[in-house]
């Protein structure tokens, strides 16, 4: 078992991280043990003149890369990591959002799935990429790497970000991209620019369809079937915390998914707020 401090502050300061005033360029994860479990993620910024919502806040990190050699298994922004890492771990994050523009924000214990094995000629590699917030200075950031702490058996884990813009005609649009090919596809992640409100039940992705080989072979409801991330999710006058993961639509393919090796898997959507800047996160196990 290793636990390693791969970002952080000197032992002795006050400081709750590294400074993250500017991109953290490609770095090694050095060979811990066996297995890289894990990685916990924290960010801390000071808040001035005025004050700023913890989901703009998340956006800081406008990009975590992770990579084993030369294969992409996470790549995702701040806020994105915390959707991840609710979904698959069902951890609540630490989370502080200041009101009055004389303290922080900030946000911990993001948990970053790897799941793989240490290879010397396949090392994981990390960049962080910042991206400047009106009203927030002295930003920090902490990354933990967790080593042979779990029970082997657990799947490495593929979520990359696909950016899209919606049609600007309501209705149908089938999604170009293919469901990338590394092993199974266990759940659909998409962030929309809205989450529901009383006053607004359309959404960017009102419906879901996953097709193989152009068949359709499962279809959901945005509001029927979108997994809530947390306990207690009030769309109407939210917490920060559901503030931050309202955006967030999670449809799950069971336990067993789909094999994306075997199958040619793409989806649709069934869009009303059109023209829409959305996310697509599929989500895999690598076989």
């Amino acid at each position: 078992m290793r636990i390693f401090k791969v970002e952080d502050a000197a032992d002795g300061s006050a400081t709750p991280g590294a400074v993250f005033t500017a991109s953290i360029n490609q770095k090694a994860i050095p060979v811990l043990g066996t297995t890289l479990n894990y990685l916990k993620l924290s960010l801390k910024g000071a808040v001035s003149t005025a004050a700023v919502a913890i989901e703009t806040f998340a956006l800081l990190l406008s990009g975590l890369v992770l990579r084993k050699g030369a294969d992409n298994r996470i790549v995702l922004f701040g806020d994105e990591l915390v959707a991840l890492s609710v979904f698959l771990y069902g951890e609540t994050p630490a989370i502080g959002e200041n009101t009055d523009a004389t303290g922080n924000n900030f946000l911990g214990n993001i948990k970053i799935p790897i799941n793989d094995k240490f290879d010397q000629n396949a090392q994981f590699l990390y960049q962080l990429d910042r991206a400047a917030q009106t009203n927030i200075a002295t930003e920090t950031l902490s990354l933990t790497a967790y080593s042979d702490v779990e029970p082997d058996g657990k799947k490495p884990i593929h979520a990359v970000r696909i950016p899209h813009t919606t049609a600007g005609t309501a209705g149908i649009e089938q999604f170009q991209p293919r469901i990338p090919s590394v092993g199974t596809l266990k759940a659909i992640m998409i962030k929309v620019p809205n989450g529901f409100a009383d006053g607004n039940i359309d959404t960017s992705v009102q419906r879901l369809k996953l097709l193989s080989g152009g068949q359709e072979i499962a279809s959901w409801n945005d509001l029927t079937d979108a997994k809530t991330l947390i306990d207690n999710m009030d769309y109407v006058t939210p917490s920060p915390l559901a503030d931050l993961l309202r955006p967030f639509r999670v449809f799950e393919l069971g336990e067993n998914g789909i094999d994306a090796k075997t199958n040619e898997l793409s989806i649709a959507f069934d869009v009303q707020d059109v023209s829409d800047a959305i996310v697509v996160i599929p989500i895999l196990e690598i076989a």
